[in-house]
């Protein structure tokens, strides 16, 4: 029975059915893309499309590093992930990695490509020992471990960032030709990530042997200098080191210049990157003769009236002076422009010169030198860190929502209080503070006391806290393990609501603690009292209420939050990288947007102005920055905790909670009879006293 099954599982691969046609294909790879792939490369080749084609080659069989610079829009993604497949099919490179500019994004483009080896009916006919088992596997990678060829199996893989092909050798064939060679031998196609663990990329003890780093930079990434830095040690180090010990990988980099400071125009700057031999490709490569009739156009196309919303009367313009207005000009891409008709009947775009200046006068000339020509004015405003919401939704960490990472060390939460809304956040950490927001939410504060509305307000706030708590003291957090947790420290916003804050930390006390945000932070000192502070992080003193109370250095908190989320999530060993801050994986792709939009709500930004040098300012986008205030509460809280930003070889501290001696009790009970308490009790809980 397992020899009948085994044999049904075995499967039969048949000659290809043109093996001159692939032969010559493979000769040129722009015939063998244009053969194999026409329903993707069906316009005609560009310069600087080909240059991009065989940059990829040259790397691959000479090595070196080169840098190219095309017009946005013009398939750089798409020439980069085929340019790879030409190189493994003819085991030029046997294991090339794409480095997009998100780990989401590179298995999207991964997922392409497999849909293709699967269902391209021509490469299926013609490289039938690649297509046969690609095809066999279908959906289901579970079927992938037991396919066989030959009796032998094949080992081929389809996961999410990598595609690695059947391993078939020439005798498993019988009926083939002994001087044809076979086209799978387990070549790997891996798709990364620039903000994924990138170093120590391998596959069954093999290194990778090319590098193509493909549009790393979104327009926020490019803004931002520490982002700019950053992305050129990973290039620089991590991707330079991809390969073998005795070799160095050869890196192929394909972008569009956003602005003069970003990745791409500092390495296709040979005075700044000498060694990567970078080129900048510009769509528009000699204007029109007649500069007037466009600016004419142009004008028109910018002033259209209310009953010409598409411009139409400017259209007209553009195609009775055609012959005059394109004289004398020259684009890269002739075939760039939109073949759809509108609805008069009449084409939307007349030719790739017209399509271009639309785009002039719909976004400025600026935009269109920036992004089309790789040629970008000097940069002018504030520059910010790059952190951006799509960024905060991609740093995921595949935990479920309310599920702890392994050796968890510590619960904590924050919690900003509100008049209508109070805004919370849950994080787990682990040693090296590495945190996961496992949960946050909203809760809900109804104002409907007839006392005076000041009141009112703490009253209501004072029980939305307590439902909360009871809320929480019915969960245990757990692991993949079972091993349960609860939240172990809580630091709540005490700036505007104190009277309720305090009251509710008086009755509850244990892991709930006041704190209070100070912008600009100064170290204090109390006369007296025990101050437990560390620079510029918080400080513990003694209100006049009775309290002790968590000063935070507002600034500090923030930047601490955007730095954890700028910081990649897993390590080269696939743990948790020490640093990073990532968010449950949620069950849509969109699923924190208005989380994410909480967070960077402000942004550091640093500003350079001629003749006052530079100044560095928080740049407020958006008053919702709620969950950005829970979240650095509850990261502050980590850190009184005893959970620390660690160096390699530090040991972790053992986690603290401030007891009060026998001095400071006595001090806090002073205070106590000093102030007058701002509530009584009564029957069902404590309300707040009349105010007189």
């Amino acid at each position: 029975m397992a020899k009948r099954r085994a044999s049904e599982r075995d499967l039969a691969i048949p000659l290809p059915a043109n093996i001159e046609r692939r032969l010559e294909a493979e000769s040129n790879p722009q015939l063998w893309l244009d053969t194999y792939f026409r329903s993707v490369f069906s316009e005609d080749w560009t310069a600087d499309r080909l240059a991009m084609l065989h940059s990829i080659i040259d790397a691959a069989l000479y090595g070196g590093d080169q840098a190219i610079a095309g017009p946005r829009g013009e398939g750089k993604t798409t020439i980069a992930t085929h340019a790879a497949l030409y190189l493994m099919v003819r085991k030029l490179s046997t294991f090339p990695v794409v480095i997009g500019k998100s780990q989401g994004k590179a298995q999207l483009e991964l997922k392409a490509i497999k849909e293709q080896l699967q269902q391209n009916e021509l490469f299926l006919a013609d490289y039938p020992e690649i297509g046969v088992p690609m095809q066999a596997v279908g959906g289901w990678s579970s079927r992938a471990r037991m396919q066989t060829v030959g009796g032998m199996n094949t080992n081929i893989e389809l996961a999410a960032d990598h595609i690695a092909f059947p391993t078939i050798a020439r005798w498993q064939l019988a009926d083939w030709p002994e001087s044809f060679d076979v086209a799978s031998c387990g070549q790997v196609l891996y798709s990364l990530g620039i903000d994924g663990p990138v170093r120590g990329t391998k596959f069954r003890n093999s290194r990778p042997t090319l590098a193509i780093i493909d549009d790393i930079e979104d327009r926020e990434a490019a803004a931002s200098e520490a982002l700019i830095e950053k992305n050129d040690e990973i290039i620089e180090k991590d991707v330079a080191g991809l390969g073998a010990s005795s070799e160095r990988v050869p890196r192929v980099m394909l972008c569009t210049v956003q602005n003069r400071k970003c990745i791409a125009y500092r390495f296709t700057d040979p005075q700044v990157k000498p060694s990567w031999r970078g080129k900048r490709y510009r769509k528009m490569l000699r204007e029109p003769d007649r500069i007037d009739l466009v600016q004419q156009y142009i004008s028109m196309r910018q002033a259209r009236a209310a009953d010409d919303p598409d411009a139409r009367l400017a259209f007209a313009f553009w195609r009775d002076n055609q012959t005059d207005i394109e004289a004398g000009c020259e684009v890269s891409n002739p075939n760039s422009y939109s073949k759809k008709l509108h609805s008069d009947g009449e084409p939307l775009e007349l030719s790739a010169i017209h399509a271009y200046y639309n785009r002039v006068a719909d976004v400025g000339p600026k935009a269109v030198a920036t992004e089309i020509d790789n040629d970008p004015p000097p940069e002018v405003g504030p520059l910010g860190s790059g952190l951006t919401s799509s960024k905060i939704m991609n740093q995921l960490n595949q935990l479920k929502r309310q599920e702890l990472p392994e050796n968890t060390v510590c619960l904590t939460a924050g919690i900003d209080i509100g008049k209508y809304r109070c805004h919370w956040t849950i994080t787990a950490w682990v040693h090296g503070a590495a945190g996961c927001v496992i949960d946050y939410g909203v809760l809900e504060v109804s104002n409907t006391q007839t006392e005076t509305q000041a009141d009112a307000i703490e009253w209501q706030i004072y029980r939305a806290l307590i439902e909360w708590r009871d809320q929480q003291t019915q969960k245990q957090y757990k692991d993949k393990d079972g091993n349960a947790r609860n939240i172990d420290f809580v630091l709540i916003d005490s700036g505007n609501y104190n009277t309720a804050i305090y009251e509710f930390t008086k009755q509850v006390g244990g892991i709930y603690h006041p704190a209070k945000g100070i912008n600009p932070y100064r170290q204090k000192k109390s006369n007296g009292v025990n101050v437990l502070a560390s620079e510029h992080l918080h400080a513990q003193k003694l209100d006049t209420s009775g309290i002790w109370l968590y000063e935070l250095d507002t600034n500090y908190w923030k930047q601490f939050v955007h730095e954890r989320f700028l910081t990649p999530v897993m390590d080269e060993a696939n743990n948790l990288k020490k640093g990073s801050l990532s968010l449950f994986a949620g069950a849509h792709p969109k699923s924190h947007l208005a989380y994410a939009n909480h967070i960077v709500a402000e942004e550091l930004v640093t500003e350079f102005k001629e003749g006052k040098g530079s100044k560095t300012y928080w740049l407020v986008k958006n008053e919702n920055n709620h969950w950005l205030d829970a979240t650095y509460l509850a990261c502050a809280a980590a850190e009184i905790f005893g959970v620390k930003l660690l160096a390699p070889a530090e040991k972790e501290l053992t986690p603290r909670v401030h007891n009060n001696s026998e001095k400071e009790k006595l001090v806090v009970q002073n205070a106590k009879a000093k102030s007058a308490p701002r509530f009584k009790q009564r029957p069902g809980g404590w309300i707040p006293r009349r105010r007189t």
